[in-house]
């Protein structure tokens, strides 16, 4: 790939990310067929919190940076 295609792809990722919009689960305001968080029955509430929270843990875990604190000293 050439660096003016490299550089295109990386800008068209970039104004992708910047112009994608996220639903707001709270909002009074939302989208024709989304449900208000408050109808969903309490246990579907709750599974959809621990899928999230695991989602996101999930995706921290995957991008984490380990850390070099401590390589190569002896404790």
């Amino acid at each position: 790939m050439t660096r003016k295609t490299a550089a295109s792809a990386i800008e068209i990722r970039r104004k992708r990310r910047l112009t994608s919009q996220q639903m707001d689960l709270f909002a009074k305001r939302r989208a024709a067929d989304a449900p208000d968080w408050f109808d969903l029955p309490k246990d579907a509430r709750e599974a959809l919190i621990g899928l999230m929270t695991r989602l996101i843990l999930e995706h921290a875990r995957a991008t984490a940076t380990p850390t070099t604190a401590g390589v190569g000293h002896d404790r």
